[in-house]
């Protein structure tokens, strides 16, 4: 008869092996969202992870399932990148700066797997639901950031001021920024500056 204390250890060295499975196919993944494959198969993550597809196919139910993966993670990773310390504090010059160095910092953390996201959205439920709500958290982080300035507006022009400043500072116009219109970081940066500084003053 087979000791139960044989069976543990048996059975915490295959959850493991799963975990370091998992964790290698995901970081393949975002290789690959990096390479700009925006669409990658479980034959693909396969081939370059060096598991086999049955494998794959136990880890996840179909490509869907391991994109959402991916990005879930990736959204648990990039956290501290997208906090700010004193939200909402300090001289509106330095809540500015400081924002603008989180979007970038954010933008070149998560850049390949949010344009992923988006890529994916359309064919995706629980992926379009995921860029969604980024979306709106995203609104969220500067509506507190810039409150003070928000609540001197009139109501007639809060939710244009606020719509202007969010739609600058969003991920999809950084990346439009910085790849179709290949300005510098610095360009960048000055451009978020000069906007935000024109809504909010």
């Amino acid at each position: 008869m087979t000791d139960i204390g044989e069976i543990e250890p048996l059975i915490d060295g295959r959850a493991a092996r799963r975990e370091r499975n998992i964790d290698n196919v995901l970081d393949v993944v975002l290789e690959m969202f990096a390479e700009e494959s925006l669409f990658p198969t479980i034959e693909q993550a396969s081939k370059r992870s060096g598991l086999s597809v049955r494998s794959l196919y136990r880890y996840f139910a179909d490509p869907g399932e391991l994109l959402e993966a991916v990005i879930k993670r990736n959204r648990e990773v990039a956290a501290d990148d997208a906090h700010l310390s004193s939200i909402g504090q300090g001289p509106l010059l330095t809540r500015v700066e400081d924002f603008i160095a989180m979007r970038m910092r954010l933008y070149d953390r998560i850049g390949p797997v949010y344009r992923a996201t988006v890529a994916n959205a359309a064919l995706n439920s629980q992926i379009r639901d995921e860029l969604a709500r980024t979306r709106n958290d995203f609104r969220v982080q500067f509506e507190l950031q810039f409150a003070p300035e928000l609540d001197e507006c009139k109501r007639s022009d809060r939710v244009a001021v606020l719509s202007a400043g969010d739609v600058i500072t969003q991920l999809d116009s950084i990346d439009f920024l910085r790849r179709h219109r290949q300005l510098t970081v610095a360009e960048t940066e000055n451009t978020l500056r000069m906007v935000l500084l024109a809504v909010l003053v």
